[in-house]
């Protein structure tokens, strides 16, 4: 009974199943829905309405963030947060427009100049800066159990290490799409893909590395 239930619970389609559901969680927000006709104040991120880009506002134009992991790299809190808490402003179109677009926060000299304007407590501390490296620890742990459970079914197959690496790869990737599309809230990260892949190789070094092990002796 109890080799039955070990069996489910570190099935591929119970383990691919629970990654599914955390990746494919609706991300609501206030963001967006409340629109204000009037410039943002230096040092406010602001969103366009109808927008999805984020930009910084230095008091002479605007910096566009280019990607969540841009944004997440100065500190700054989670896309919900109210702007009265620290969070985004959203302007209308007719006021943000007329804002000079400078450059991209993370370009290599942009980013240098604003990190120094930054408290090295706020970036190192920030609570959403560790949920973003909690969830760069968490894609690279799923899919590291994901392969296993994969070569573990796969053991007796004589392509096992090539069938659990296309699996692993194809699932992320479905998924990475699957929140661009599909999810409100959400969008898919190259980044996260290669941390999926980054799993799924640790997994089959390890597998091989066993086995090695075990035939040696």
């Amino acid at each position: 009974m109890l080799h039955k239930i070990k069996l489910v619970l570190i099935h591929p389609l119970l383990i691919l199943g629970v990654i599914a559901y955390l990746e494919c969680i609706p991300y609501e927000s206030d963001l967006g829905k409340i629109v204000v006709h009037e410039m943002p104040k230096v040092g406010d991120n602001f969103q366009i309405a109808g927008d999805l880009a984020v930009y910084y506002y230095n008091g002479k134009g605007k910096y566009s963030y280019g990607t969540s992991d841009c944004y997440f790299s100065f500190g700054n809190p989670a896309w919900a947060t109210k702007y009265e808490d620290g969070g985004i402003k959203t302007v209308d179109a007719q006021v943000a427009n007329q804002i000079p677009l400078l450059g991209n926060m993370c370009d290599s000299t942009t980013h240098i100049n604003f990190k120094k304007s930054i408290s090295a407590q706020k970036i190192n501390f920030s609570t959403n800066v560790l949920l973003e490296n909690f969830s760069n620890i968490s894609h690279v742990a799923c899919y590291f159990l994901f392969t296993l459970s994969l070569l573990y079914y796969f053991r007796l197959h004589s392509k096992k290490y090539w069938i659990a690496f296309a699996v692993s790869f194809v699932a992320g990737g479905t998924l990475e799409f699957v929140q661009m599309f599909f999810i409100v809230g959400r969008n898919a990260s190259v980044s996260d893909q290669l941390r999926n892949t980054l799993g799924a190789l640790l997994a089959l070094g390890l597998y091989a590395g066993v086995c090695a092990l075990k035939a040696k002796k």
